[in-house]
């Protein structure tokens, strides 16, 4: 595998610190929209939850319900997360002409979502394998869709940010060299990588190991604590922000830090978890 080249130059700051409703489930999308507001954090991804925002592969809501939450609250959406995991229907490796024509309409839907309200990122993962057939079958179809995708999205302005998935939803690219063989395979400038703490963690890999295969092709991540896995609120598991963020930090890297917060603990008090967060993150960058 060969190594990208790192930059030098870092950008973290606590606006690269990106509030996710999906831990809002409970609540109405405006409150998210308040709740960064409230906290001082002006950027966001949003999680395309049908409750929040209905978007499938027949139908959209109109852009323009986004647009008026960004500038009412004064917080910009920086990545769109689409609902692409077992078991949902819109599946990368999706087998059969009626869910994989499904997924095509999905996700086209979504890249034209991001481009409507100037969101740069779209956030995509290999999806999951069929327990009746080898991986490499599923595999195959997770890189064709992710190339067709690629150049739909590319002629939108809008890049795709692929993650890894941990080995209990996906056996497709559960590791840092299965995501690199399918980012080869793909070779497209508008397919990046996402580093999803969560599934790094169940692989054994480090934040260091990731920017020595991929470098500065990580354009996303979703920063989460776990023990080492479980997607929670930071300060709630056993993983080292300060130790995580130096790692970011030295490889010079320029994208957002999304707090994908799933883990049941964090749904009836989201607000607070975010104060919690930039608290800790203001002072772990204080000291790197």
């Amino acid at each position: 595998m060969t190594a990208r080249t790192v930059a030098r130059i870092s950008d973290v700051d606590v606006q690269s610190l990106y509030p996710m409703n999906i831990s809002f489930r409970y609540f109405g999308l405006e409150k998210f929209f308040e709740s960064c507001a409230k906290t001082g954090l002006h950027n966001a991804e949003i999680w395309l939850c049908p409750q929040h925002f209905l978007i499938n592969g027949q139908f959209s809501e109109d852009p323009s319900k986004l647009k008026a939450l960004m500038r009412e609250y004064g917080v910009q959406i920086k990545c769109l997360c689409g609902e692409q995991n077992n078991p949902k229907p819109n599946n990368m490796a999706a087998r059969g002409e009626l869910l994989v024509g499904n997924t095509r309409s999905y996700f086209r839907r979504v890249i034209d979502l991001a481009e409507a309200i100037g969101c740069p990122k779209v956030l995509v993962t290999p999806g999951w394998n069929y327990f009746d057939e080898k991986v490499d079958e599923a595999r195959v179809r997770s890189i064709d869709m992710l190339r067709e995708l690629s150049v739909y999205a590319h002629a939108r302005g809008v890049t795709l940010v692929l993650e890894s998935i941990w080995s209990k939803s996906s056996q497709i690219a559960p590791t840092i060299a299965q995501i690199a063989n399918i980012k080869d395979a793909v070779n497209s400038d508008s397919l990046k990588l996402t580093l999803d703490l969560g599934a790094m963690s169940d692989a054994g890999e480090t934040v260091d190991d990731w920017f020595s295969a991929f470098g500065s092709d990580i354009a996303h991540c979703h920063f989460v604590d776990g023990t080492p896995t479980g997607h929670m609120p930071w300060g709630h598991g056993n993983l080292a922000m300060r130790g995580i963020l130096a790692s970011f930090k030295k490889a010079g890297y320029k994208g957002g830090f999304s707090l994908e917060y799933v883990h049941p603990m964090s749904f009836q008090d989201p607000t607070g978890y975010l104060a919690e967060t930039k608290a800790l993150f203001e002072k772990c960058l204080q000291t790197i």
